[in-house]
């Protein structure tokens, strides 16, 4: 009996903590501090200062006032000729600001100026590399069969 509380009990805590924790990404604001992000959890806090920093660049950024929904983002903008990084920033972002949609405020620059730009939703998806990253869906398959492999050899 106890087996098979302490198994239910340890297979919802798999499960369940995906659910709970809210988005985290990656978080920088220049080339230099891209190289090593720092971590952060999305909230609107976050969203709106993300929506601050990109209406330092881009004309009519939306304003949200709150949100239940985030996306992480990766925008990077680079100079087409020898593909040397201007300007980088990882960071949360509500869906509504539509980051990768922006155009840029100062008309030479969207000129000379390309852009890589990619919105995600789930945990650390952000940094330009994230096939070597566990998502939470890997986990909670790892989870699954670990369960399923514990509940055959206590039973």
């Amino acid at each position: 009996m106890w087996k098979k509380v302490i198994f239910d009990v340890v297979l919802v805590a798999f499960v369940g903590v995906q659910l709970a924790n809210s988005l985290s990404c990656y978080s920088c604001k220049d080339p230099a501090s891209c190289q090593n992000p720092t971590l952060q959890t999305c909230s609107n806090v976050t969203a709106n200062e993300t929506s601050v920093w990109l209406s330092t660049l881009h004309n009519n950024v939306p304003s949200v006032e709150g949100s239940l929904a985030f996306f992480c983002t990766n925008l990077t903008y680079y100079h087409a000729s020898n593909n040397s990084r201007i300007i980088e920033y990882l960071g949360c972002v509500h869906p509504n600001t539509m980051a990768c949609g922006l155009n840029l405020t100062n008309v030479e620059n969207r000129e000379i100026w390309s852009k890589d730009c990619r919105n995600c939703n789930t945990d650390y998806c952000n940094k330009k590399n994230p096939a070597g990253t566990f998502s939470g869906s890997a986990y909670t398959m790892i989870g699954s069969v670990l369960a399923l492999l514990l509940a055959k050899i206590l039973s």
